[in-house]
């Protein structure tokens, strides 16, 4: 998670004004994947209402309860620069085992990513390095945290 900036700050107070109804306070940041390349694809998906929800592997969030996703939480997306892109709304969550992602949760990812094959594969790559760095291993048991969303805020680019 990244710390608010006066430019992520003014793009929610715009989105607060832009949608009344959503009532947003807290709003958590985050920025996806640690290469801009990746990052700028997964927002561009997301935009474009192909990638709708999305996965976070549990033990990134140990020692830190409040970080957790849960329904109703409110994130904004920033750019690898972090500049905002887009806020989305979580609608739903589902804490699964690394090998109990099947073929329906894998609907809500770009369309390259919609196979098991294919994301167990990005993901276990992924996962595993952040892990490692750590000392740690994956595991096909370790925790996921699937997670659907509604982008909200801009609708259009």
């Amino acid at each position: 998670m990244s710390a608010s900036t006066p430019v992520v700050e003014a793009f929610v107070a715009h989105a607060r004004a832009a949608l009344p109804q959503e009532n947003i306070g807290r709003y958590k940041i985050r920025t996806y994947s640690s290469s801009r390349a990746v990052g700028d694809a997964i927002i561009g998906l997301i935009l474009s209402g192909e990638k709708t929800g999305t996965f976070s592997l549990a033990a990134e969030f140990d020692g830190q309860p409040d970080a957790i996703p849960q329904v109703g939480d409110y994130y904004v997306i920033t750019n690898f620069d972090g500049e905002p892109a887009l806020l989305y709304r979580v609608t739903a969550i589902e804490q699964v085992q690394f090998t109990g992602i099947n073929d329906e949760h894998v609907q809500v990812e770009g369309p390259a990513a919609r196979t098991v094959a294919v994301w167990r594969k990005i993901h276990w790559d992924y996962w595993g390095a952040i892990l490692r760095a750590q000392g740690r291993e994956p595991s096909e048991t370790m925790p996921v945290i699937f997670q659907r969303f509604e982008l909200l805020f801009p609708r259009d680019r």
